[in-house]
């Protein structure tokens, strides 16, 4: 029962944060382009590199921004080592339950939540979200908490990123999860469930189920 009033409460809580009218004043952030003064660099052979070593003397924090980036591209490096090793310990620790005569519910309810965690770590789809925290983060720290509230509340439009995390969050709901799995197994079932029957399946239904599931949900 506390679990779930807890997921809530994070949930709710950066809409409670940010909740307020705009501020009468706020460091400008991110700095505008204009504030640099760098728009004739290139006609005087500066180059890329001069103009990024220009803004970030100007602006230090373009150098604390762009190593957030760097960090989550070596990130996406090490997603398939992170998912891999989750899956090991996934393994282990199936290994151990099933010898203790345990149900594969128990199994997926005692899964340690280093599992889970590594899983986690290890989804593409999520480590530019993660990183998105540590520059939440950075940015309180090199400006204020006022300038990150003015930032997200007031600059940022979230309506597109937002539709697309809630349609695909609901897309990957245990339900549709254990639908999508049936609706394989009725069509491999028509090749009598041999490996080849279940590739079939899997290359030809699958792909039509992920256009079918999540396409009419934005479409609605």
């Amino acid at each position: 029962m506390l679990r779930p009033i807890l997921v809530t409460f994070l949930f709710m809580l950066p809409g409670i944060l940010l909740a307020g009218g705009e501020p009468a004043s706020a460091t400008p952030f991110p700095t505008p382009l204009n504030a640099y003064g760098d728009a004739d660099f290139i006609a005087q052979g500066k180059g890329i590199g001069g103009i990024l070593s220009h803004r970030m003397s100007v602006d230090p924090f373009n150098l604390v921004g762009s190593l957030i980036f760097l960090c989550a591209i070596l990130h996406t490096f090490v997603a398939g080592p992170l998912r891999a090793k989750a899956e090991h310990l996934h393994h282990e620790h199936e290994s151990v339950m099933q010898q203790q005569g345990a149900s594969y519910e128990e199994i997926e309810r005692t899964t340690p939540m280093k599992v889970h965690l590594l899983h986690f770590l290890g989804e593409v789809e999520a480590i530019f979200g993660i990183w998105v925290i540590a520059l939440a983060a950075a940015v309180i720290g090199f400006y204020d908490w006022g300038t990150f509230k003015h930032y997200m509340a007031h600059t940022v439009i979230y309506i597109e990123p937002m539709f697309l995390v809630v349609i695909m969050t609901l897309a990957s709901t245990k339900p549709v999860l254990k639908l999508s799995e049936k609706i394989l197994g009725v069509v491999a079932g028509l090749g009598g469930h041999s490996p080849a029957a279940w590739w079939l399946s899997i290359l030809t239904i699958a792909p039509m189920l992920g256009s079918f599931i999540t396409e009419p949900a934005a479409m609605t």
